[in-house]
């Protein structure tokens, strides 16, 4: 039960990370998409630091959803 919990925090850590991965990466290619819809919140600088920012968490917490999906290791 509690690794179901696990699965479940690091699939839901995953889609928040990926979102905010592909948004910033917007922000970085199409600022002024992004800053008109954010209302200016976002801008390229910004967008820039979150996107750099973002590349060690994304990747540990990948590994973990590929660790709790894979066959192999369940039991």
């Amino acid at each position: 039960m509690v690794r179901f919990a696990y699965r479940k925090l690091v699939s839901r850590t995953l889609l928040v990370l990926t979102l905010l991965f592909v948004i910033s990466g917007f922000g970085i290619t199409e600022p002024w998409l992004v800053r008109s819809l954010t209302f200016g919140l976002l801008d390229k600088a910004l967008s820039q630091q979150i996107h750099f920012l973002l590349w060690g968490p994304f990747l540990i917490v990948l590994v973990l959803h590929l660790y709790y999906s894979c066959g192999i290791f369940r039991r």
